[in-house]
């Protein structure tokens, strides 16, 4: 078997005239951390709906752990636990009534589900009715729900979303946990900081286009990186454009992304810029800014 555990090739899906995704080809690594980044409409979700098996028409061709993925074979989805959107339940309910419930629902065993809430540290609350949760505590019910069968490939779309810093760190925090027990995680996301931080691969995605993918080693993370704002942005670049370590991309009129895997990069550009009396200020910014406005 491949050490690829989900293949896309060539995954296009329109909805009317609108490219929602455009010829997308990514592998996700076995018991990876795998992000899929990008702004708002760039074909995240779509592509997390069509991976679950929410979109069912789409052009282009899906392997999930060897098997083609095809309206006809649903066996894959054995494998998967998704969280699509915020999760629901019955509020009157406790957490673990909901996750009896649907664990009938979809015929699945109930004797996880203690384990389960715990994995998500909610085995103290389980008792509780769901209308006392916190929206943090909810996301994590809903991870939860997804764990009930066991799979091996978690599809989640921006799990931290409206979360407050303490409910990120949590999340963050079982996410990293259920990586280490060997499951695959894909997650969706806007915020480069959260790829950084606790992908292992990311893949960039812009207009329904994959931009780039990037694997998080430890060679990414000794790049530098920086913006440089300017009104003279055009002659910063002219006058870098020789330094064939340093990558440089223009964002827009007064804004110039640098990257280099040279340590010294910044202290070179501040000595350039200065000789050619540029007047100029330098932000530090994420590694994966270069790729998400390549």
């Amino acid at each position: 078997m491949s050490e690829n555990i989900v293949e896309i090739k060539k995954l296009s899906k329109q909805f009317g005239t609108i490219s929602a995704l455009d010829k997308v080809s990514i592998d996700i690594p076995s018991k990876s951390i795998f992000g899929i980044l990008g702004p708002n409409g760039s074909g995240k979700s779509t592509l997390m709906r069509i991976v679950s098996g929410l979109i069912k028409k789409w052009d282009g061709e899906i392997k999930i752990l060897g098997e083609h993925v095809h309206s006809s074979n649903t066996n894959y989805l054995n494998h998967l636990g998704f969280m699509i959107e915020s999760p629901s339940f019955y509020e009157y309910l406790s957490a673990k009534e909901n996750l009896e419930i649907f664990a009938r629902l979809t015929n699945n065993t109930t004797s996880h589900i203690n384990h389960v809430l715990e994995r998500v540290n909610l085995i103290n609350r389980a008792k509780d009715k769901v209308k006392t949760y916190s929206y943090g505590m909810k996301q994590r019910l809903g991870l939860a729900q997804c764990l009930l069968h066991d799979p091996k490939i978690l599809i989640l779309d921006e799990p931290n979303n409206g979360l407050d810093p303490s409910g990120i760190r949590e999340m963050s925090k079982i996410i990293n946990s259920l990586h280490k027990s060997g499951k695959t995680i894909c997650i969706s996301t806007h915020i480069l900081s959260e790829v950084e931080s606790l992908c292992t691969n990311v893949a960039i995605l812009k207009n329904g286009q994959l931009m780039s993918t990037v694997k998080l080693n430890d060679e990414f993370f000794h790049k530098n990186s920086f913006i440089i704002n300017s009104k003279n942005i055009s002659n910063c670049k002219d006058i870098l454009q020789d330094k064939k370590f340093i990558h440089a991309l223009q964002i827009d009129a007064n804004n110039m992304f640098i990257q280099s895997k040279d340590r010294s990069c910044l202290k070179v550009v501040k000595k350039t810029l200065s000789n050619a009396n540029i007047d100029f200020s330098i932000t530090k910014e994420s590694n994966l800014m270069y790729y998400f406005n390549d």
